[in-house]
């Protein structure tokens, strides 16, 4: 008989229960009973109200049994996840079934214990180390996860600088051993049993191979002898091939911090370079600038000299003072490099500072507009390297700004109490876009507009500026609007009023 919901089921079965009582007081309802003597009709109806308990009884425990047999195969589908065999009455059944259950909780303890115990070794890789040294970390948890001491991994290609990590791994800490045709051939035949895992069989035998990874940075393979082995099921295709991702994966970032870690040291090796490049250039630059600005002078005061002449040398002397702050500012910028510059701060006033430096760019035509808002201003700063510092800002300045427009100086204190002075140095210049203002600090850093310009600009002038102010306890900062000029703002420490 075909089976029927629970649901239609329960309904015949209280339809059932519920018949015989309606039949009977119909009947009594039609006045079957009214002819018969009162003593026997009450008898009749006792009678007829312990059949239809009865009745009602017997479906009671039928549907009670049938409701309980689909609770309990309910209850079985959602703890085990099938239906409930039917019940037996041999004890070697009941013996096998719960031979099987054991049999299958040992099987999924084991594969949980084989799955923990992986991603406990994925996470100790030391892919910091060697990638050598993670390869063979690699084989040693392989053969602790699946319990097989025959396993070992081929790495037949690799991006590491020089190619080291290639070779055969067998565990422990030994470097790899060289590649055999054997290995190359297992790469790439065979037939795929599932995924990554696959099978082959050559003149060598029967082998196992879980591919490791195929593409341009890593090809690898684990591989293990097939012979004696039964076809692997589900779950242990589906362990290998976690083991072959946990082994890519680890391999691959071991590589990839070799990559980073060798190109920094090439990068650090490169900066020191140029750094003692620069040191000596600079050191060497000194002597024969010092030199020609020495013989400019001595030449200047042999009369007599026409004026062609002195305008000649005042060229050359102009031209060897650029010169040599620029040597100045490549010997700051390396010892700024090297964590080696130590100002000597001293009480200055920072007017004088200021003009002198003016005098010294000789801008010709342009006018330096000066606004002393604190009269009795003093910096706490060294004279030298602000000297530096505004000569580098006052040069942009004239630099970057149209001919015959002035150039505006700012001095000022911060707070009240005046432990913080500004100089403010603006021009009426082209301006920058916020992309420039943000990398204008950046070492040899110049926007297009900047190369249109001034083609023989250095790109170091205000990278060396920002480093001697901030090394003096000050700050610098920029603000600039493109078609409208820029102004740069040095924020130094300075005299307090009370100590004035």
């Amino acid at each position: 008989m075909p089976r029927v919901g629970l649901t239609l089921r329960a309904f015949v079965a209280l339809l059932a229960a519920a018949l015989p009582p309606v039949v009977a007081f119909l009947i009594l309802g039609a006045g079957a009973l009214g002819a018969l003597d009162p003593s026997r009709a009450v008898l009749i109806g006792l009678g007829a109200l312990a059949v239809t308990i009865g009745w009602t009884a017997i479906i009671a425990v039928l549907v009670s049994r049938m409701v309980g047999q689909e609770l309990g195969e309910l209850l079985h589908l959602a703890e085990r996840g099938g239906p409930r065999p039917a019940p037996s009455s041999s004890a070697t059944e009941t013996a096998e079934l719960d031979a099987r259950s054991r049999r299958l909780t040992e099987t999924l303890d084991e594969r949980n214990r084989q799955v923990a115990e992986l991603a406990a070794k994925a996470n100790a890789a030391p892919i910091s180390d060697d990638p050598r040294l993670v390869a063979a970390h690699v084989v040693d948890t392989v053969r602790s996860v699946t319990g097989d001491p025959t396993w070992l991994l081929a790495v037949l290609h690799s991006s590491d600088p020089g190619g080291r990590v290639t070779g055969i791994y067998e565990g422990g800490r030994e470097g790899p051993g060289a590649a055999s045709e054997l290995h190359r051939w297992a790469a790439t035949a065979g037939d795929p049993v599932d995924g990554h895992v696959r099978r082959v069989d050559g003149p060598w035998g029967a082998f196992v191979i879980v591919d490791v990874a195929a593409h341009d940075r890593l090809r690898a393979i684990l591989l293990a002898p097939w012979e004696g082995r039964a076809r692997p099921s589900a779950g242990e295709l589906d362990l290998l091939s976690l083991v072959g991702q946990h082994a890519a994966t680890a391999i691959e970032h071991a590589l990839l911090y070799a990559t980073v870690r060798h190109q920094a040291d090439e990068l650090d090796r490169m900066g020191s370079v140029q750094r003692d490049f620069l040191r000596a250039v600079s050191h060497d630059l000194q002597t024969p600038l010092a030199s020609i600005r020495a013989l400019a002078g001595e030449l200047r005061s042999r009369p007599p000299i026409d004026a062609d002449t002195a305008a000649d040398l005042d060229l050359i002397e102009h031209q060897a003072d650029r010169l040599r702050r620029m040597v100045q500012q490549l010997l700051a910028m390396s010892r700024l490099e090297a964590g080696v510059l130590a100002p000597q701060p001293e009480v200055v006033s920072a007017r004088p500072l200021v003009e002198r430096t003016w005098a010294a760019l000789r801008a010709g035509d342009r006018r330096l507009g000066l606004r002393v808002e604190e009269p009795q201003l003093l910096l706490v700063a060294d004279p030298d390297r602000l000297e530096q510092v505004l000569w580098a800002v006052l040069d942009n300045a004239v630099k970057y700004s149209p001919a015959g427009s002035p150039i505006g100086v700012t001095l000022g204190a911060v707070d009240p109490t005046g432990t913080r002075a500004l100089i403010a140095i603006r021009d009426d210049g082209h301006g920058m876009d916020h992309e420039t203002v943000e990398r204008a600090f950046e070492q040899f850093y110049r926007s297009e507009q900047a190369r249109r310009i001034a083609p023989d600009g250095s790109g170091i002038g205000l990278f060396t500026a920002r480093g001697l102010i901030e090394a003096m306890g000050g700050s610098v900062r920029i603000s600039s609007t493109v078609g409208k000029g820029t102004t740069i703002v040095l924020e130094l420490p300075a005299e307090p009023v009370e100590e004035r």
